[in-house]
């Protein structure tokens, strides 16, 4: 039983009943003295019991629930829920995909612990102190090594660390991967790379530009590693460029492309300032991918990143040739899927195009999100036909 109880000061029965998984900071009474490491707690209110959660006592998020259960999770209760996270991605592991999202957080039921599985290596990631304080390293890799086949369990630090990554158990392995996505190959560092090493949550869109991309010229703005550009290149792309203002990112992007085979005269990596490229070229192309990496962190920040989303993506309409494609994303938890509609009408709306949208997605199956918890519903794609 936990020794801790923590009480609601608002009625969020239902909410958290419905599966809502994040209690915050204003809406319950702090525990008594000082509780310095995020542990289990019980939940109360007027009416009684209400589960199980875990307390962070260093953010605004103050609860993660866990279970409306009468009794505890134990080991044996989370080892059911990564069971479960498994069988769900049946349908994303395959002798042609061997990297996908394992456990999502809250959306698998275990809040605040990341998965990602490259080969046979696995990356968790906890998302903040508090979970990290929480969740049980040596048992997570345990379980890792004995039901998903891989040899090695690292953890890689969200924020900047003298040690990106660290070895919880397993065999020691190079910090460089290639991995196998739709029976497509990337070079993935999972030390330097973004995220945990690869942004897996895009596969599914992956594939759909490079069932569009025959005959067609494409320019991949913010284009990291090249995983939009060498689907393009294989789905029959005349002419692609991955534009990126990393040197590192070009390099990785231009040797993903040779390692799958593609002819190195089709592809130009550009190490540039996208907007300054947006507004000092005349050249056009047929479609143009718009993927650029989280404009907001906060709440506060979220009109400033709406302003800057308007900014790139009209520039970048006006780059399109008549009649061509554009496709826009985002990565912001803070933008809701109507916030993308409206920055995509006033940005069409400044480059003086009209469109029909072909496609709206989000990420793939394995990147799973609460139904009662639609922030978590991060990812918003949307392919665009232009006039």
């Amino acid at each position: 039983m936990a020794k801790l109880k923590i009480k609601l000061t608002r009625n969020l029965r239902r909410s958290i009943m419905r599966g809502h998984p994040w209690v915050y900071r204003e809406a319950i009474t702090p525990p008594p003295g000082r509780v310095e490491r995020a542990q289990l707690c019980q939940v109360t209110e007027a009416k009684g019991d209400l589960g199980w959660a875990i307390y962070d006592p260093h953010g605004p998020l103050s609860l993660r629930i866990l279970s409306t259960e009468k009794t505890p999770p134990t080991p044996a209760f989370f080892e059911k829920r990564f069971a479960r996270a498994l069988e769900l991605r049946k349908s994303v592991r395959s002798n042609e995909t061997n990297s996908f999202r394992l456990f999502n957080g809250e959306g698998d039921l275990l809040p605040g612990l990341v998965c990602d599985v490259y080969d046979r290596i696995a990356v968790v990631q906890f998302d903040g102190q508090g979970p990290g304080e929480f969740w049980d390293r040596e048992h997570v890799a345990k379980w890792l090594l004995a039901n998903l086949g891989c040899e090695t369990v690292i953890e890689k630090n969200r924020r900047n660390s003298e040690r990106a990554t660290e070895l919880i158990s397993g065999k020691a392995s190079a910090t460089e991967v290639v991995i196998k996505e739709n029976g497509v190959l990337f070079k993935v560092n999972l030390e330097k790379g973004q995220k945990t090493g690869f942004f897996l949550d895009q596969r599914d869109n992956r594939q759909y530009v490079r069932q569009s991309s025959g005959g067609k010229s494409v320019l991949n703005l913010f284009s990291y590693s090249g995983g939009f550009s060498v689907y393009a290149g294989l789905g029959g792309a005349k002419k692609v460029a991955s534009l990126d203002v990393s040197q590192g990112a070009i390099a990785l992007a231009e040797e993903n492309w040779a390692l799958n085979g593609l002819e190195p005269a089709k592809h130009e990596g550009l190490c540039v300032d996208v907007f300054e490229y947006l507004n000092g070229e005349a050249e056009k192309w047929d479609h143009i991918i718009v993927d650029p990496p989280s404009m907001s962190h906060s709440e506060n920040q979220r009109e400033t990143a709406k302003a800057k989303y308007v900014e790139v993506f009209a520039a970048a309409a006006k780059r399109v040739n008549g009649r061509g494609e554009l496709s826009v994303s985002s990565c912001s938890s803070h933008i809701t899927f109507d916030d993308f509609f409206e920055i995509i009408d006033e940005s069409l709306s400044l480059a003086r195009r009209t469109g029909q949208i072909l496609r709206v997605s989000g990420q793939g199956p394995d990147h799973p999100f609460p139904h009662a918890g639609h922030e978590l519903r991060y990812l918003k794609f949307v392919h665009i036909a232009l006039d």
